[in-house]
């Protein structure tokens, strides 16, 4: 049996626009005009928990509280996003990618984010993704994007004869490095930087033939 456990920004819903944005917008209104990096590459832990953490430690800022403070106000800044007919669309051919893994018995499908889960939920539901059994580990989970990929694969339980983590940036391909599993990227920020690549899951033979080499 093969693991194949997803990332979901920029993997599975195009969600850089917005996500970003209600991110950057829910710690200023919790924060103040606290300095944030341009590159999300700056911090040592992408994930919504970690970069924050890091955020507030560069801007002298301790925590009490405030951590779970910008994860509520951040969830209320999608949810209206969502509500006010914002655009979260599924990545070309990744629901039926997903329901035909789900439906198989040779795959077991997580998902791990480096987002927290509320929000992660809301704009998979939005692109029309089924939950229903999913296993989603997220930065409510860890800080650190390898503790989360390993509590989802820990979640699947089972013995797998191979883990194949699918991302679109550099920080999920070196996690991914890390803990010795294989990868595929997906996307344009990492066209050209992986063996293993597809712009979306359109060609699903493609894909599927990547799971087992």
């Amino acid at each position: 049996m093969i693991a194949t456990i997803f990332d979901i920004d920029g993997t599975l819903v195009d969600s850089f626009g917005f996500d970003d944005a209600c991110y950057i917008s829910a710690i200023r209104e919790v924060l103040g005009e606290v300095y944030i990096h341009n590159d999300w590459s700056k911090y040592k832990n992408v994930t919504d928990t970690g970069t924050l953490r890091q955020i507030m430690e560069e801007n002298k800022i301790q925590e009490v509280g405030q951590v779970e403070e910008v994860r509520t106000k951040f969830g209320e800044l999608i949810r209206q996003y969502l509500q006010n007919g914002g655009k979260c669309l599924p990545k070309g051919g990744a629901i039926h990618l997903i329901n035909k893994l789900l439906a198989a018995e040779d795959y077991a499908v997580g998902f791990a984010t480096g987002g927290w889960r509320h929000t992660a939920k809301m704009k998979l539901r939005h692109a029309g993704f089924n939950l229903k059994n999913v296993i989603l580990t997220s930065s409510d989970d860890g800080d650190e994007r390898v503790v989360i990929m390993k509590k989802c694969l820990w979640q699947l339980r089972h013995c797998f004869q191979r883990v194949v983590y699918i991302g679109d940036a550099e920080w999920d391909m070196q996690a991914t490095k890390t803990l010795g599993w294989h990868f595929i990227g997906v996307g344009a920020r990492l066209k050209g930087k992986c063996e293993y690549w597809v712009e979306d899951f359109s060609s699903q033979r493609t894909f599927m033939k990547m799971l087992h080499v």
